[in-house]
């Protein structure tokens, strides 16, 4: 081959060493984004569980507020009943223990009464803390909303970057030789995705091996591709550096 050929041909292959360079720096910087996209819709997550465990809560109280007045309701019956008999009890003893039975009742009822009290303020307090994470909620979901859009279309926009990056490189791919192109990918694969690295100094700047004089003199006059003999990465040299 030519040696200007050759030196078309690292030329080319410094630049998709650049461009795929490029493309890993990129798609590292993507990974964080689903990331980002989770932990907000995770916090959102969380806000909604609260809300729906109040409700829970609340629910519970209910049913517990419907057992306090059903029990009352029961003992007013039993109350009327007992009233009623009162009148017919023929001893004093059975009137003392009917009276006895019916202040017991009583007495229960106002127990009661003030357990509903209690759990009435408890639920007042549940119904304003719900309304109070609810309209946190709407307004923590609007935002969380708007960035989970704006990281979505940055994603959307590093893609599509992406790809025309890949393009660039395939292209490049095919203005390089197979037997070339096949070194420079197993060099790269094997070296971070560092395949071509520059020898100014007689140093090879991928593992800072000195260079050997002739090598040098060889890498200098561009004739050929040269390979550093301790790490494999092909070597130039760049007259600008």
């Amino acid at each position: 081959m030519p040696s200007k050929d050759q030196a078309v041909e690292l030329e080319l292959l410094i630049k998709l060493q650049d461009i795929q360079a490029k493309i890993r720096e990129i798609e590292k910087s993507t990974n964080a984004i689903p990331q980002n996209i989770e932990l907000i819709q995770s916090g959102l997550e969380r806000s909604k569980e609260e809300i729906e465990q109040t409700q829970k809560l609340h629910q519970s109280l209910e049913s517990q507020l419907r057992s306090y007045e059903n029990e009352i309701v029961d003992r007013d019956e039993k109350l009327k009943q007992y009233q009623g008999q009162l009148l017919t009890v023929k001893t004093n003893i059975e009137y003392a223990a009917m009276l006895k039975q019916i202040d017991s009742l009583k007495r229960m009822n106002e127990e009661t009464g003030e357990q509903i009290f209690h759990v009435e303020e408890e639920m007042e307090r549940l119904r304003e803390s719900r309304a109070e994470k609810e309209t946190a909620y709407k307004i923590t979901k609007e935002e969380c909303d708007a960035k989970v859009k704006e990281q979505r279309k940055e994603l959307d926009e590093i893609q599509k970057e992406i790809e025309k990056l890949k393009s660039q490189a395939k292209t490049l791919r095919a203005k390089i030789s197979p037997r070339l192109l096949s070194i420079f990918e197993r060099i790269s694969r094997a070296r971070d995705g560092i395949a071509v690295v520059l020898a100014n100094g007689g140093i090879c700047q991928g593992c800072y091996t000195s260079i050997r004089p002739q090598v040098f003199d060889e890498i200098r006059r561009g004739g050929s591709i040269v390979q550093c003999e301790s790490c494999s990465r092909i070597l130039f040299y760049d007259v600008n550096s």
